[in-house]
């Protein structure tokens, strides 16, 4: 079966995926409302589809949720403190954010009384270390950051408000590193090829033999979109990335280079340390990418657009955001 949508809202819709997934779910025949932050929606006003409704808001008021809710019939619960280094220097937000926020969303949407189904952005850092690889749905989950903990309380609350309110179906997407134009440079590919644009080396922290999928966004908004309008995706959780070209982070920065064609005016510098960034040798992940046997069997889900496609596609647009929003209130912006 597939369900029939006249209006869904997309919180953090004004990031990367939401922008993406608005208008995938516009060209669908569906009406978005994309719920962000002022400012977040202001900087990137004009890549958002012109036929979606704006709103601004917090996840963390719950009278702005439910206005945002009126006549709509579907939810994608995109918002969320992210960044690895952005959530352990802010442990207590990123937990009242993603955990508190995507209760009071739930909350607003069982009292909205006409939602048909909830798809939840979850994350693979859920998976932390995996014993083997490529990741299935079965592997074993770990918190081993605050962020993946925070996504594995988000989590438990989808499927505990399944249990408590049946009328209201779910889905729970495990998102292998999404990356695609208007991101934050804080990720690992757009933060590679925004030094390279600025004729800057690509640093590695480790030795580089960290190993990646990597998902260009209109996969990920694809596949979001499928599982929300397929019944068969119900109670399910189920993997979305890019199977099919496992990647380590020297090998990814030699081909940024590459494609940008400054093979001889720039190199990969490799620091053999953590120390002073984002992970610390105890938390950095050295091999994860992901098995996308369920979303294939369930929705025909495969990613179309090769690395090489969506690196030159953030090259050919060019737009950056070097870092996050200023204010230490606007966090909900990815």
């Amino acid at each position: 079966m597939k369900y029939k949508f006249k209006k869904v809202l997309i919180t953090g819709g004004a990031g990367t995926i939401g922008i993406y997934l608005t208008n995938e779910l516009i060209l669908r025949g569906v009406d978005v409302v994309v719920f962000d932050l002022h400012e977040q929606i202001e900087r990137v006003d004009k890549f958002i589809n012109p036929k979606a409704t704006k709103f601004y808001g917090s996840i963390l008021d719950i009278s702005a949720l439910r206005d945002a809710l009126i006549g709509c019939d579907g939810v994608v619960h995109l918002a969320a403190h992210l960044g690895v280094q952005r959530t352990e220097r802010n442990r207590l937000r990123c937990l009242d954010i993603n955990i508190t926020g995507t209760n009071k969303v739930l909350d607003a949407s069982i009292m909205n009384g006409q939602i048909k189904k909830f798809v939840f952005a979850s994350s693979s850092e859920v998976y932390g270390e995996p014993l083997e690889n490529p990741i299935t749905e079965s592997a074993i989950t770990q918190g081993k950051t605050v962020y993946a903990v925070s996504k594995l309380a988000g989590e438990e609350l989808v499927k505990a408000y399944g249990i408590e309110f049946p009328e209201m179906k779910y889905s729970i997407l495990r998102y292998f590193n999404a990356y695609g134009p208007h991101q934050v440079s804080q990720f690992v590919i757009t933060k590679f090829i925004h030094r390279v644009a600025e004729n800057k080396n690509p640093v590695i922290f480790g030795d580089g033999t960290q190993k990646r999928s990597y998902n260009f966004v209109s996969d990920t908004a694809r596949g979001t979109a499928d599982a929300l309008f397929s019944s068969k995706t119900d109670k399910m959780i189920m993997n979305l990335g890019n199977s099919k070209e496992p990647i380590s982070l020297i090998n990814l920065a030699e081909k940024i280079i590459k494609i940008a064609g400054k093979e001889g005016d720039l190199c990969v510098e490799v620091q053999n340390t953590f120390e002073n960034t984002d992970r610390d040798e105890n938390r950095e992940i050295f091999q994860r990418y992901c098995d996308t046997s369920v979303a294939k069997d369930l929705i025909a889900y495969e990613s179309l657009v090769t690395l090489d496609t969506g690196i030159k596609t953030i090259f050919d647009l060019g737009h950056f955001q070097s870092t996050w929003l200023s204010s230490e209130k606007e966090y909900l912006v990815d």
